[in-house]
């Protein structure tokens, strides 16, 4: 186990226990007997105390919600499950049979990419919005699934709500780790780097629920781990605007992100959602019926730490999702 997880264990553990009111004395007994355990007890009993937050503690709708998502209506696509969830800066429409979402968009701007203001949370949490229940932490115990992101909490660092919500459970999809810690890194940080170059970017990410899922999850075998994601880019602040559509394997993969480029209108066709149904026709035909490769430039270096470093390391790596 790398030393960062370890470290990470230790404070996870110690924040626990001072939680409980326990006195500093027997915290730091306590600790140093915790040290001692051999390294899998030790990540046993921090995944233990992750899942005991997660139960636990609900954060509570925010009571200023759609601080900016209201601004968005004629970007939102169609939705397949009628089951729309507004947060603060994102919404998503939540697919049940699957226990995640179908697809989530956000306003990505350039200026809430200045600072990263806010420590990232220690556990996932229950969406609160879900009335009917949305998947749990614990669904992805020992699976060899990661917790991946649909909306990346980076890209919401910029305020504290936002980065919390970030974590609910309707933005997390199964991912295999050689996926979450490799490609999809890649894309998500390859996002930011588009959005501070054109200063704003509409997001809209999903995993394909209209394929096979490569397996089923949790104690009621609901959540599907989906063999395929995507993610669109909308952007309309240059003279002449343009978009990327992306379709990746939920796997491993030493391939440029430029080869898993696609159109919206083939993205459509598979998911069965209208991506951008509110925008003008004639620019909606345009947009979506291009790849739009050339107007996109793709970070090299990032893609050779990708094959040489984050795809081996999360081979290495033990899941205990």
């Amino acid at each position: 186990m790398a030393k960062t997880q370890e470290g990470g264990n230790n404070s996870k553990v110690k924040r626990f226990l001072v939680g409980l009111g326990i006195p500093t004395g027997v915290v730091a007994v306590a600790m140093a007997i915790f040290i001692a355990l051999p390294q899998d007890l030790q990540d046993q009993i921090s995944l233990w105390i992750e899942v005991q937050d997660s139960t636990e503690v609900v954060i509570p709708p925010d009571p200023h919600d759609e601080r900016r998502v209201t601004s968005l209506a004629d970007f939102y696509p169609s939705s397949t499950t009628q089951h729309i969830i507004t947060h603060d800066f994102i919404k998503l429409s939540y697919a049940e049979s699957h226990e995640q979402a179908e697809w989530v968009a956000y306003e990505l701007r350039a200026e809430d990419l200045q600072t990263f203001a806010f420590e990232r949370p220690s556990s996932f949490k229950v969406d609160p919005k879900v009335v009917s229940g949305s998947a749990h932490p614990s669904d992805y115990l020992k699976s060899g699934y990661d917790r991946g992101h649909l909306a990346p909490a980076a890209d919401m660092s910029f305020d504290e709500d936002a980065l919390k919500q970030s974590f609910y459970m309707s933005n997390i999809s199964p991912q295999q780790p050689g996926f979450n810690r490799g490609i999809w890194k890649e894309l998500e940080m390859q996002v930011r780097d588009w959005c501070k170059q054109s200063q704003q970017l509409y997001v809209v990410t999903g995993p394909v629920l209209t394929l096979r899922a490569q397996r089923r999850l949790g104690k009621e075998k609901a959540l599907a781990a989906p063999s395929r994601y995507y993610k669109i880019l909308l952007d309309l602040n240059d003279v002449s605007s343009k978009a990327a559509a992306f379709l990746l394997p939920n796997k491993k993969s030493d391939e440029r992100l430029s080869d898993y480029m696609v159109t919206i209108d083939s993205l459509e066709a598979l998911t069965q959602i209208d991506f951008f149904p509110h925008l003008p026709d004639k620019q909606e035909k345009e947009l979506e019926s291009r790849t739009f490769k050339n107007k996109w430039d793709f970070d090299e270096e990032r893609f050779m730490m990708r094959k040489l470093m984050w795809n081996p390391d999360a081979a290495q790596s033990r899941s205990f999702e």
